[in-house]
């Protein structure tokens, strides 16, 4: 699957995500789409930062699960 997909999988679904941008940056947050459709919002533990999708080398969804 390609990072687009992932992407917009983890909005959906209210997954946090591991962002490797171009530069060798890594963000960890919650992605939210905003208005403009170019850039993605991602939420933070240090608050909220905006990224240009074409910035973005690789997505790795955190997908949650519950032991009972």
């Amino acid at each position: 699957m390609n990072s687009m997909h992932e992407l917009k999988m983890a909005v959906t679904l209210e997954h946090q995500v591991v962002l490797t941008l171009e530069n060798g940056d890594s963000l960890v947050g919650l992605p939210k789409w905003g208005s403009k459709p170019e850039k993605v919002q991602i939420r933070t533990i240090e608050g909220a930062v905006w990224v240009m999708l074409e910035e973005i080398e690789h997505v790795t969804r955190i997908i949650p699960f519950q032991l009972s």
